[in-house]
């Protein structure tokens, strides 16, 4: 059954090595190529507009009609914003995405090591909850029908509240190192078209 017919979020799971660049793990970049393929479908075999908010040296950095961003200014990224500053200008900018792919720093200690010590004075809770509000900015650049592609420690991705589905969500077990979690990759699409009544007082992540 095809992403867009999917009425039930189907589930995988993947014994592999996972590096500090995931989009290039080859079972990881396949999923995001089948992603983007399907959002081309969708838009009639036209170039789509992709939206990478923590891109580093991700391959999304040299694929026509994506804006990427990172932090660090060293990355060859569109943009070296913070993510809510980033996620607002886009909205600002009136962007309408078909794909937007979020990988952001899982942790305290990926926040340092990432970004030279940026998160030096923030708590361990901070990090699990500071994207909020950056997503309530970009969830409403994502066009209806449009997906979501999250990886992290957990599936709550952009969720329900912001007008996602869950369709998919692939485990990836780390094989060299078996104290490490699970990476845990979701798809989500855009099922809501309208938005603004869902943005206040959100206070799902």
């Amino acid at each position: 059954m095809s992403l867009e017919q999917r009425t039930q979020c189907a589930m995988s799971h993947q014994r592999t090595n996972i590096t500090s660049e995931p989009f290039s793990n080859p079972h990881i970049k396949k999923i995001i190529d089948r992603v983007i393929r399907i959002a081309g479908i969708n838009n009639n075999y036209q170039t789509i507009s992709l939206c990478d908010p923590f891109a580093r040296m991700s391959f999304t950095t040299t694929l026509q009609g994506a804006i990427t961003n990172d932090l660090n200014d060293m990355m060859p990224t569109d943009y070296h914003l913070e993510f809510k500053d980033f996620s607002e200008l886009m909205f600002e900018q009136q962007q309408k995405f078909d794909v937007v792919l979020f990988d952001p720093p899982y942790s305290l200690r990926q926040l340092k090591d990432h970004y030279d010590g940026i998160g030096k004075n923030l708590e361990l809770w901070q990090t699990q909850n500071m994207w909020g509000e950056g997503k309530d900015f970009l969830a409403r650049c994502v066009k209806p029908g449009g997906y979501v592609v999250s990886l992290g420690w957990t599936t709550s991705g952009f969720g329900k509240k912001r007008g996602f589905a869950k369709k998919e969500v692939h485990v990836f077990e780390q094989v060299a190192r078996e104290d490490r979690y699970s990476l845990l990759l979701t798809i989500e699409r855009k099922v809501q078209t309208t938005l603004d009544s869902l943005f206040e007082g959100i206070e799902e992540e």
